[in-house]
């Protein structure tokens, strides 16, 4: 605007041939000078001295659930420069406009605040981004703009199940996830010496014998053993996305994985993970035993859903996804035998593309040649989990003899659809066959030498089954 009233007297003076107005520009533009040197002094000092905190609620938050944010604005006093400071949620963040994130001093004003609410759809670690400020001089002419520091983080989690049950035909298992094989590997390795307990020592290894026998209690050292192996496959495709958002199949086979991670972590192993869509791995991670690995796979099982779902439902979609591509895996294998034998243009151009149709080239089985990659390299003291549901039965068992042949250990989550179909209390006698049907299968893979097979799912629903099963049969 300075600029332009500077102009006007320019073009007055060439127009009206009075140069007397060129000194009006000249004054104008000392006027302006003057002025971008004080504010540019301003600036710097505002800048030098404004503080800005970003203060979520909360550390840890779960996702779309909502997280307040305060924002406290520190200037400097005696100031002509207005500011306003915008603070700037994560990425993928929802519910706050520009207008309620932004917090405003007056020329006379060293300090402001606002709050604002967003949610954050998202698992994982999110970062607000820096702060931005503006300063304006009280004209308006003027106006500078700078980001702040302040760059705080929130964890996002996923929203858990609740009553998660794990067990065998109803019944809880009475051990933690891999307890089994960790006693089991105790129990067969050579003691180094029985000594006196001291400060720091497991509990675990208190031998009671020794310590009746001496009054105070001694504890059994093993020679160091081979460094324990966890590996999981952990399936996310359609097939496990059935369920109320938040508690699906997926949901209760994520809390076991988590579960693993978490023992392994307390004992040191190493660990490495699969995630197995449609086509095949959607995240991986190899052998590791550090804090770090640790963290990462956790965060990683949180920001996994089931594909094909949104907020983790998808059920109905899945199953008519699943039946599209076995009838069009069927239609293109019988189009590729109507095509044998026909030597034509026409069906030498069609017959790659059959032969590249979902159920003929494409990986039918991701789960079980996921397994079979996964346990080509690492055999030797190796416990392969296995987490999926009951759609894909015979790929079931083949992952589960295949891992039963090759790893020490192997256990098998299955998060069974009756569980995770609220339809199905309509008709309790229906439910509970095909609850006896689940039952079978899991027996028979739990039937495998070095196998067990468990059943994961919301234990007031299971509780509802066999509850109905017994009063039927009183």
């Amino acid at each position: 605007m300075v600029v332009s009233f500077g102009l006007s007297f320019s073009v007055l003076a060439v127009l009206l041939d009075r140069p007397a107005l060129v000194f009006g520009t000249v004054g104008v533009a000392c006027w302006s000078l003057v002025r971008s040197v004080s504010f540019a002094s301003e600036l710097r000092r505002q800048v030098e001295e404004t503080t800005v905190i970003q203060t979520p609620a909360r550390d840890s938050v779960r996702t779309n659930t909502s997280l307040s944010v305060s924002v406290d604005v520190e200037g400097p006093r005696d100031t002509r420069l207005d500011l306003s400071v915008e603070s700037r949620p994560p990425l993928s963040s929802r519910g706050a406009s520009a207008a309620a994130r932004t917090a405003t001093l007056g020329a006379d004003e060293a300090t402001a605040a606002t709050t604002y609410s967003v949610t954050i759809p998202t698992a994982g670690t999110a970062s607000f981004r820096h702060p931005v400020l503006e300063s304006t001089d009280e004209l308006g002419l003027f106006t500078g703009r700078w980001v702040g520091d302040d760059e705080p983080t929130v964890t996002v989690t996923q929203r858990t199940p609740r009553n998660v049950h794990v067990g065998r035909g109803g019944q809880m298992a009475q051990t933690r996830y891999g307890n089994q094989q960790a006693e089991r590997n105790t129990s067969g390795q050579a003691t180094a010496e029985i000594r006196e307990y001291t400060t720091g020592d497991s509990l675990r290894h208190v031998d009671w014998n020794a310590t009746a026998r001496f009054n105070y209690p001694h504890v059994r050292e093993y020679e160091n053993e081979a460094d324990r192996k966890v590996v999981i496959f952990i399936d996310r495709r359609p097939s496990v996305g059935n369920g109320r958002p938040g508690e699906t199949q997926f949901a209760y086979l994520r809390e076991v994985a988590l579960a693993l991670v978490e023992e392994a972590n307390e004992r040191s192993d190493s660990i490495a993970l699969y995630a197995v869509g449609r086509d095949g791995i959607t995240a991986r991670y190899p052998f590791r035993s550090t804090p770090t690995h640790y963290a990462a796979i956790r965060e990683t099982l949180y920001s996994l859903d089931p594909e094909g779902s949104e907020g983790g439902v998808g059920g109905e979609r899945s199953e008519e996804r699943a039946a599209t591509e076995r009838m069009s895996g069927s239609v293109a294998s019988r189009r590729r035998r109507t095509l044998r034998g026909d030597d034509s243009a026409f069906a030498t151009r069609l017959r790659p593309f059959l032969t590249n149709a979902t159920g003929a080239g494409a990986n039918a089985t991701p789960l079980r040649s996921t397994v079979e990659r996964g346990l080509t390299r690492h055999t030797e003291n190796v416990s392969a989990v296995v987490l999926t549901s009951d759609a894909h039965r015979h790929e079931v068992r083949d992952c589960v003899r295949h891992a039963s042949q090759q790893a020490t250990w192997a256990n098998a989550f299955l998060a069974p659809r009756v569980l995770f179909d609220p339809t199905d209390l309509t008709d309790l006698d229906e439910t509970y066959g095909r609850y006896v049907s689940f039952e079978r299968f899991r027996r028979k893979l739990g039937a495998y030498p070095r196998v067990s097979a468990f059943e994961v799912g919301p234990g007031d629903m299971l509780e509802t089954v066999l509850s109905s099963a017994r009063e039927a049969r009183v």
